[in-house]
């Protein structure tokens, strides 16, 4: 998480929280999903899945990390509001 600059939140679920990002040293923006730590099981099948989708209407999966609290998963920022 060490090359993400991690700015206000986005959205907000029942176990994750979304924030806008930053790349350091970059202007890309990302999606930064943090999880909590207890949904193990369903964040590596969340990642195990999206790492194999590659669709131009699915946002892009870029990397996930573990920390000692949570999990994050880092994706594609979609600008202007969520994607419902």
């Amino acid at each position: 998480m060490n090359n993400f600059h991690v700015y206000e939140e986005i959205g907000k679920g029942k176990y994750s929280s979304v924030y806008k990002g930053r790349k350091k040293r970059s202007l890309e923006y990302v999606a930064v999903k943090s999880i909590d730590k207890s949904r193990k099981k369903k964040v590596l099948n969340e990642v195990k899945i999206i790492n194999n989708l590659n669709h131009p209407n699915i946002l892009r999966f870029h990397n996930w990390y573990e920390t000692r609290n949570h999990f994050w998963i880092i994706s594609e920022y979609c600008a202007g509001g969520d994607l419902m």
